[in-house]
Parts: C-alpha cells; sequence; structure tokens
C-alpha cells in the first residue's frame, strides 16, 4: 500500500490540535489530518460533499447521482484515494451532524455504493464515524447535535448499512446509540469482563489439563516419601531436606495453578501405599508433615470425597442384583464441585 500522502493543517486550530489528536487517530489507523479536520470543520467550509439541505426531490435525485459518482470513483481508486475517501465520509457525517444533510438522505447515498457490501469500505466508514462521534458527544455545542448521530447510527443499522455489532465495537463507549447497544449494558459487560479478567484465579484440576505441574508434582511426593539415605543422615538434616521439598510443593501447586484438593488427593494416595509397605513406616512420616501444613477441614473434605468416589456398592460385589437396594446418588465428580 502507498503510503498517504503529506497535507499541512487548514489552520492554525488544526495545527494547536495536532498533539491531542495524533495518539487517537493512531488507535485506529487514521490519517492524524482527517483525524483533527473533524473539530475543524465547524469553522472550515465542504471540499468533496457539499451538502444541498433545501434541494427538492428533482434537485437532489441529480446531487445524489453526482455524489454516488464521486464516492464510487474513490472506492475503485487506489491506496492514494483512501484520505480523499476518508475525507468524504466525514464531510457527509458531519453534514449531517451540523443538520445540513438529512439523515434520510444520507442514508440514501450510502446505500446505492458498496459500503454496505464491502468489509473494507465499512471499517474505513466505522473509523468517520468514530471520528465525528467523539466530536458530536463529547463537547458537542447543543444536545441536538448528539441525537442527530444517534439517528444517524441507528437508521444505518437499521437500514443494514452497518453490521450492528461493528458499530458497536468501533465507536466510543459514550457515543454508541441506543438503538444500536444500551450504554448502562454495555458498560456492565465491559465492568464484569475487566472484573472477571482481574480477579478469576485459574485451578488445574485434571491430570490432562496441566501434564507438566502435575508430573513434577509426583516427582516431588515421591522424593519426599523416599527420604532414606545410606549412611544414614543426621536428624536435622532430615528435618531440613523434609522442610525444602514441602515448600517446594506448596510453591508447585501455588505457581502452577494447581488444584490443593488434588495435591492432598495425590499425597493421601503416595502415604496409602507406604502404610501398606510397612507398618509404622518412617518413609510416610515426611508426608504426614506435608498434609499438617494444611487445614483440618479441607483434608476432612479430601478424605471423604475420595471415600465416597471410592465406595464399593451396598451388599458386596457378588451380591445378587435383584436383591440389591436402589443406588445411592451419584458422588459429586465435576471438577467445580470439587474445588473448595
Amino acid at each position: 500500500q502507498a503510503e498517504p500522502r503529506a497535507r499541512q493543517p487548514h489552520c492554525a486550530l488544526c495545527a494547536r490540535l495536532v498533539p491531542a489528536i495524533a495518539p487517537l487517530a493512531g488507535a485506529h489507523a487514521l490519517s492524524v489530518e482527517w483525524a483533527y479536520a473533524g473539530f475543524a470543520w465547524m469553522a472550515l467550509g465542504y471540499k468533496l460533499c457539499v451538502p444541498r439541505k433545501l434541494a427538492d426531490a428533482a434537485e437532489w435525485s441529480a446531487d445524489l447521482a453526482e455524489k454516488v459518482t464521486v464516492l464510487g470513483e474513490l472506492e475503485k481508486g487506489r491506496a492514494d484515494k483512501v484520505e480523499d475517501l476518508q475525507l468524504f465520509l466525514a464531510e457527509m457525517v458531519w453534514a449531517v451532524v451540523r443538520d445540513e444533510l438529512s439523515v434520510a438522505r444520507a442514508v440514501e447515498l450510502i446505500a446505492k455504493t458498496s459500503i454496505a457490501t464491502r468489509e473494507p469500505l465499512q471499517q474505513i466508514f466505522a473509523d468517520v464515524l468514530w471520528v465525528v462521534g467523539f466530536s458530536a458527544t463529547e463537547a458537542p455545542p447543543s444536545r441536538e447535535m448528539r441525537d442527530i448521530f444517534y439517528a444517524l447510527c441507528a437508521a444505518l443499522e437499521r437500514e443494514a448499512a452497518m453490521p450492528r455489532k461493528l458499530l458497536a465495537l468501533s465507536l466510543e463507549t459514550e457515543a454508541v446509540p441506543p438503538a444500536v447497544c444500551q450504554m448502562a449494558a454495555l458498560k456492565k459487560k465491559h465492568n464484569q469482563a475487566k472484573t472477571k479478567a482481574r480477579y478469576t484465579i485459574t485451578r488445574y484440576n485434571l491430570l490432562r489439563e496441566h501434564t507438566e505441574g502435575f508430573s513434577k508434582l509426583v516427582y516431588l511426593l515421591e522424593r519426599l516419601a523416599s527420604l532414606d539415605f545410606e549412611p544414614r543422615a543426621a536428624p536435622e538434616q532430615l528435618e531440613q531436606t523434609e522442610n525444602v521439598l514441602a515448600d517446594d510443593i506448596v510453591r508447585l501447586a501455588g505457581f502452577g495453578h494447581l488444584c490443593p484438593n488434588r495435591m492432598l488427593a495425590m499425597a493421601l494416595d503416595i502415604y496409602e501405599l507406604r502404610l501398606r509397605e510397612q507398618e509404622p513406616c518412617l518413609l510416610a512420616k515426611p508426608i504426614l508433615g506435608l498434609l499438617q501444613r494444611f487445614p483440618p477441614k479441607r483434608l476432612t473434605e479430601v478424605v471423604v470425597f475420595q471415600l465416597l468416589a471410592h465406595a464399593p456398592p451396598a451388599g458386596g460385589r457378588d451380591a445378587p442384583r435383584a436383591a440389591q437396594p436402589p443406588p445411592p446418588p451419584a458422588p459429586p465428580s465435576r471438577p467445580t464441585q470439587f474445588l473448595a
């Protein structure tokens, strides 16, 4: 795409507005000249789209055909015509906002072009609406200007000239017309999304959700349950090693966003395995020390869940099915129910 032509500011007012408008124009990939020119149009004339407010039906038909021809040439032009297309659309929208062109005629003009069917042109027009809407809603000379802008956007959406989603995404929150999206509902959804993104805590409960984290957890738990040194280490060294491994397990659960209940369940499985090998088992003592770091209530909830999830059916496995009572309700198995 060719570089946009460099243009000089129309007047001293435009030159003073450049530092304030340039960041806003960059956010929407617009040329600085036509981004701040919207503020100067209040005192400047039109260049490409001269409105004729008092034209009758016959004059408007001729004027409409002329404007459709000019706009069609700008649409088919190369990259060097993009700024002229932006300027034409911006002047048209400003003419509507200043009540120099009716909303119905502006929508009729847009409907006779390919803007309603070509997404790149819709994006250009949406950027134009953003610039004019920002000017018309932030510090409008009168309430009427804001109402006319809302009516224009609503008519564009109603006549399918601009999709509602693009209008809602392109305009400022305060400039979105009520017919496109309710501002109160939009602000509420925006605040909810920000709150969810900032305060939602991710927890991986299933092994397949974070295979690397749970693999490291199994390795550390196995190390903690295998503190058997030859020659035998001093009690102080064993206690220090046990504390280091327990701290590493807790840090891994925190930094890896692992579910603490799942970690406790895995620690209980290894503790049970050690008790099966030998009783009393000195190797199970470090695991018991890790379990004691957690609140007793949480540990009790995990144990009860494990017992309910792995309990054999009533009557034993060999009991006839006809004599079995109705099965009890299934224990909670969804990860969200398992989370504390």
